[in-house]
């Protein structure tokens, strides 16, 4: 899996595009914080890959197994997959809006992509153990069912990574950021999103959205070359591939 470098944001829609409003669920310093939801400007490509690189490698469940912050090669190769991401402006940051009208804070990502039919079964560039690891175990779920395939579509917008500032979970900002990547997809005139959930959290908030679990494959029965590397996976029980038209 690797971002499409063909698909480009028709230029009818500006970037950046705010795509929600909305505020959240508990308060902070006595009131009730606001965020908003949009692209990721070009001027934010680093601050995101930063903030990703902070939370993501510990918090998601493949990447804390392997610990892949610790292996600089990969780390190094998952922050160039994700400003190749970012060069299709189709990424979404979750901006704490801020009433004194100071820098905008990033308090959570979706990291998006659009991939074509074609691109699946590509080789695995990638050098690092914990990527080429990482990635091998997304990439399986498109060899048992293939999306575009059930769906009938050539392209689709495809998840990279989604991230929550611990500071601001529970906030319901994984859910905003979902629903505003089918805000974006359509605008966009893209038909299919999908996205291989590793994470209790995310595989919840993507049944919430209406997505359907095409895949389902558990930790301790995954094989990577006849290795268990995942075995050591204890919650949740296993990575489901989801998917929903975007109409």
């Amino acid at each position: 899996m690797s971002a499409g470098a063909r698909w480009k944001r028709p230029a009818a829609v500006a970037v950046p595009r705010v795509w929600r409003r909305c505020a959240g669920r508990t308060p902070l310093d006595g009131k009730l914080p606001r965020f908003v939801i949009q692209d990721v400007p070009d001027d934010l490509h680093d601050a995101v890959v930063a903030f990703m690189s902070t939370f993501f490698p510990r918090d998601e469940p493949i990447c804390a197994h392997l610990k892949l912050w610790t292996d600089a090669q990969s780390l190094a190769e998952l922050q160039g997959l994700w400003r190749e991401t970012l060069r299709q402006h189709v990424a979404l940051v979750a901006l704490l809006e801020d009433a004194a009208g100071g820098a905008p804070r990033i308090v959570g990502c979706n990291l998006l992509a659009v991939l074509y039919k074609e691109d699946q079964g590509q080789p695995n560039p990638y050098k690092g153990f914990a990527m080429r690891a990482f990635l091998e175990a997304l990439n399986y779920h498109n060899t048992v069912v293939d999306p575009f395939e059930r769906f009938g579509a050539a392209e689709a917008l495809v998840g990279f990574g989604l991230s929550i500032d611990p500071a601001f979970r529970g906030q319901g900002l994984g859910l905003e950021l979902l629903r505003a990547r089918f805000d974006l997809g359509r605008a966009v005139g893209l038909r299919l999103t999908y996205t291989v959930f590793t994470a209790i959290q995310s595989q919840t908030l993507g049944a919430r959205v209406g997505m359907d679990t095409l895949v389902e494959v558990c930790y301790k029965d995954y094989r990577d070359n006849g290795e268990p590397v995942l075995a050591g996976i204890s919650f949740p029980p296993s990575m489901k591939l989801q998917a929903r038209p975007i109409d």
